[in-house]
Parts: structure tokens; sequence; C-alpha cells
């Protein structure tokens, strides 16, 4: 009975040890794991608030670009055909579309 405690106790001192060291390396693991992915988000943070600033500066672009100022300055300022005008209340033309396969119309009155 005390051989077979002996044996026991000779089996499990190696085995312990063995557990020991196999938890320490898989902390290291998971705490170079856990760094590694700190950085890959952290590199994904810059690159949204360079995109997101990139994004504003775009929008505000195009806020610009498709101000009505804009286009007012270039409509009168082009000089082919004499530029644009805004037209006169009788010179509209009004299009309205007939039902089914009919052909547009067109005409000066607004009904």
């Amino acid at each position: 009975m005390i051989r077979r405690q002996n044996r026991l106790l000779a089996m499990l001192k190696p085995l312990s040890i063995a557990m020991l060291l196999l938890s320490i390396f898989s902390i290291v693991w998971l705490r170079s794991s856990f760094v590694s992915l700190e950085y890959s988000i952290s590199s994904l943070e810059k690159k949204k608030s360079v995109l997101m600033r990139d994004r504003k500066m775009l929008a505000a672009e195009r806020a610009s670009l498709l101000s009505v100022e804009r286009f007012e300055k270039v409509a009168v300022s082009n000089t082919v055909n004499g530029g644009f005008t805004f037209p006169d209340r009788v010179k509209v033309v009004y299009v309205k579309k007939a039902k089914d396969n009919e052909p547009y119309r067109a005409s000066f009155k607004e009904r």
C-alpha cells in the first residue's frame, strides 16, 4: 500500500510540474495575443479617424460644389451664348405628360 502511494506521488510530481509549465506558457501566449489585438485595434482606429476626416472634407467640398450661389455665379458669368438669365413668367413653358403612350404636351399656360 505504501509503495502504491509512493508510485502515485512519484507520477504526480512530474505531471504537476508539466501542468504548471503548460499553464505558464498558455498565460504568456494569451497575453501576447491580447497585446497584438490591441495593436490591431489601435491601427484600425487611426484608419477610421483618417477616413472620417476625409469623409467630412468630401462632404464640405460636395456642399460647396452643389451650392445655389455657385450655380448662379457660373450661369451669370458664362460668356457662351450671352450667359443665363432668369426667365420672365411669360416665357415659361410647362410640359405635361399625357396618359398612356400619348406624346408630351407643351404650353405657355400653367394648366
